[in-house]
């Protein structure tokens, strides 16, 4: 028999919310497994986790680190599109500080990573 994979941090946000409300967790709703109703309410959760730095609190990051934030900004990056040792180190030092979040492999701003150098939508 296989190992389980452990389920990811947003399944288990997703999980609690459905129990929260009551409902089964793997009932059946719209033929998939009820809690997986919950997974933007998660999402919600998981970026709000994320806490923006205390005011006055400044965050000198490397300008890689700034460059990534800035892609980020745009739009999340699948964390298999970055290579090698030094994008591991990038993203270790963004999920370390709270400026970017992973959900199913792929890595999200968050409302601190937006704080640094007040990064915005330039879309």
């Amino acid at each position: 028999m296989a190992p389980r994979r452990p389920k990811s941090a947003r399944e288990l946000a997703a999980r609690a919310l459905c129990s929260f409300d009551g409902h089964p967790e793997d009932i059946k709703f719209e033929g998939r497994p009820m809690w997986e109703s919950y997974l933007d309410q998660a999402d919600a959760v998981l970026e709000a986790l994320a806490i923006a730095p205390t005011q006055g609190q400044l965050e000198y990051v490397p300008v890689q680190i700034y460059h990534v934030l800035r892609r980020l900004s745009q739009g999340a990056i699948s964390t298999n599109s970055m290579h090698g040792r030094e994008d591991e180190g990038l993203v270790g030092f963004l999920l370390s500080r709270g400026l970017a979040v992973e959900i199913d492999g792929m890595l999200h701003i968050t409302v601190a990573g937006k704080a640094i150098g007040e990064i915005e939508d330039e879309r």
